[in-house]
């Protein structure tokens, strides 16, 4: 459209005021422009600053697992002054980690989905770190400070108990710090985009946990300990040797047993008995159904039958029944320890000796009682009996006197405890409440988790267990609601064929011939609770197995010869429910110990 002048009119605007736009649009898009990319500098500086603060972020935390690497070998080795420069030190790193993961960028870039997930980890790992830095290293390592071999110890051999309770507080704060970081690391997205991120994740969580579980169990220990060692009232405990030479359920046959007394902290021997002492006794207990089908009725039970079931409070419970039904005295819990944890003992402690002076070291302590004994004195049992009775006499005097060091005798009996060599119950509920859920109870978890409970018990009478090898695999597949599960276990008879009456004898009843050396064993399997069997294989051949159950769990019991030099193998295929996480393996105590392997099928 025009104008009567000629001009071109575009929607009411005079076309010949356009010759302006041109110079007057850049300066207005200048002016549009310039937030843009103020915001855009801002967004690439942030973006800077948060991956620079992120590398040095993860050298700190670097620093830290060094420091915190350190200070468990400072703990460890009783060096007070080097392991609190090294809280202080991780409490340094952990505090620039966590500073360095904070402010306005990282708090944007945390929210970015899917991208932020890598720094939401990184910021939960630092937290964490920063938590446990602050209120877990530096409780255990004043803990520890107060917690020395002449604080503890006194002259004349008694535990101090009131510095357990002084050190308590220390460490309960330590583990519910513990707690907290773990909960802030598991809060962290466990799955994302940058590998090396969700490896440090999964270790740290790992670590914690596992850290969690010591702690815990040394917090239930100090808040346990002065009430067992007498501190209110004299205690008197049933301690049992247990020979792994004859497997049973907790680990080997009782036999022999001591009387201990403990008062405010002051340990005492009061006397020492061979399994005769209980010869024909029997037990006044009830353990339920499950127990009696699986394991005959209780009252019936012969002293070295009284842990068949690997759930050490039962056989705890018949072996208190016993004593008391024979002196009329009641103790106040049993303990058991087998040559191995004896060993660890003497490994902190020194040799110790005999009246005769032979030596007793922590290197031939398990073959001595477990093999050398029985070949040395051969049919005169009451010999053997009494020799071996010297053995625990030595090794308490060596272990209770003013000279055993504090630290090393901990870390065996932790060592001991860790591998079910030193099991211990309670005859108070409320204690025996606090020791369930620890390793040194010896219970059979009541639990949903995934389950592997393999033991062997000795049918033969001998002590061929000298030389038999266990393994066993676990393998999970499929991720339905249920999953199939096979336990492959094998075990091997190592025995030569030149062994005297006392180690191979076959006391069991038996209809075809055996060789010197044959051994016969039977297996007890304790599932996932749920499980159920769908077939059973014995070197390839299929065969039935006895079925029970123990506290929820199913158990199928398969009875084999086991002759020398044969290895067998039991494949044992069932349905579990999908419970999560790796099982929860039983590793019963054995002269060798039990070989695993756990292959789980990613869901």
């Amino acid at each position: 459209m025009r104008s009567g002048n000629g001009r071109r009119v575009h929607d009411g605007i005079d076309s010949g005021s356009l010759g302006a736009a041109p110079a007057a649009i850049p300066g207005r898009g200048r002016q549009a422009l310039m937030p843009a990319l103020a915001a855009a500098a801002v967004i690439v500086v942030g973006a800077v600053w948060v991956c620079l603060t992120a590398l040095l972020a993860g050298r700190e935390l670097a620093a830290l697992r060094d420091e915190a690497t350190a200070l468990h070998g400072r703990l460890t080795g009783a060096d007070m002054a080097a392991a609190t420069r090294s809280a202080a030190s991780a409490a340094v790193h952990a505090r620039r980690a966590h500073d360095l993961t904070r402010g306005p960028a990282w708090s944007l870039a945390t929210r970015i989905p899917l991208l932020g997930d890598p720094l939401r980890s990184e910021r939960g790992i630092a937290d964490a770190a920063d938590e446990l830095a602050r209120n877990a290293l530096l409780p255990l390592t004043r803990a520890g400070a107060l917690l020395t071999p002449a604080s503890v110890r006194t002259a004349d051999g008694r535990i101090d108990v009131e510095a357990l309770r002084r050190i308590a507080p220390q460490v309960e704060a330590a583990h519910l710090s513990i707690f907290r970081a773990t909960q802030l690391t598991a809060g962290s997205p466990a799955h994302t985009w940058l590998a090396s991120i969700d490896r440090a994740r999964a270790q740290a969580l790992t670590a914690l946990q596992t850290l969690g579980r010591t702690v815990d169990t040394s917090a239930r220990a100090i808040r346990l300990l002065p009430a067992m060692l007498g501190a209110e009232r004299p205690q008197t405990y049933l301690l049992m040797f247990q020979n792994t030479a004859e497997a049973r359920g907790t680990g080997g046959i009782p036999g022999a047993f001591a009387l201990v007394r403990a008062d405010q902290g002051r340990i005492t021997f009061e006397r020492f008995e061979n399994d005769n002492a209980l010869f024909g006794v029997t037990a006044d207990v009830r353990l339920g159904e499950d127990y009696t089908n699986l394991y005959g009725p209780p009252t019936g039970t012969l002293f070295v039958n009284g842990n068949i079931s690997p759930h050490f409070p039962y056989a705890a419970e018949i072996w208190a029944s016993m004593w008391r039904r024979h002196s009329g005295r009641q103790v106040d819990g049993v303990l058991a320890v087998d040559p191995q944890a004896l060993s660890y003992l003497l490994a902190a402690t020194g040799p110790a000796r005999l009246g005769d002076g032979e030596t007793l070291s922590a290197d031939n302590i398990v073959a001595l009682t477990e093999n050398t004994a029985y070949q040395r004195f051969g049919p005169d049992v009451a010999a053997r009996k009494s020799f071996l009775l010297a053995i625990a006499r030595a090794v308490a005097v060596k272990v209770t006197g003013p000279a055993a060091e504090p630290t090393g005798l901990l870390r065996a009996l932790t060592r001991a405890a860790q591998e079910r060599r030193l099991l211990i119950w309670s005859a108070d509920a409320n204690l025996q409440a606090g020791i369930e859920d620890t390793a040194v109870s010896g219970a059979i978890p009541r639990t949903n988790a995934p389950y592997a409970g393999m033991s062997v018990v000795n049918e033969g009478g001998n002590k061929l267990d000298y030389y038999l090898d266990r393994g066993m695999t676990w393998q999970r597949t499929g991720c339905g609601a249920r999953r199939d599960v096979s336990v492959t276990i094998t075990l091997k008879n190592n025995a030569p064929g030149n062994l005297p009456d006392a180690i191979a004898i076959r006391a069991d009843r038996h209809n075809h011939s055996v060789r010197r050396g044959d051994n016969r064993i039977a297996i007890a399997y304790a599932a996932t609770r749920g499980a159920r069997l769908s077939s059973a294989t014995l070197d390839g051949t299929t065969i039935g197995a006895a079925d029970g159950a123990e506290r929820g769990h199913p158990v199928y019991v398969v009875g084999l010869e086991l002759p020398r030099g044969r290895t067998r193998t039991l494949v044992l295929h069932l349905t579990e429910p999908a419970a999560q996480g790796a099982p929860v393996v039983l590793r019963q105590p054995g002269v060798q110990p039990l070989t695993t392997i756990v292959r789980d099928q990613s869901c």
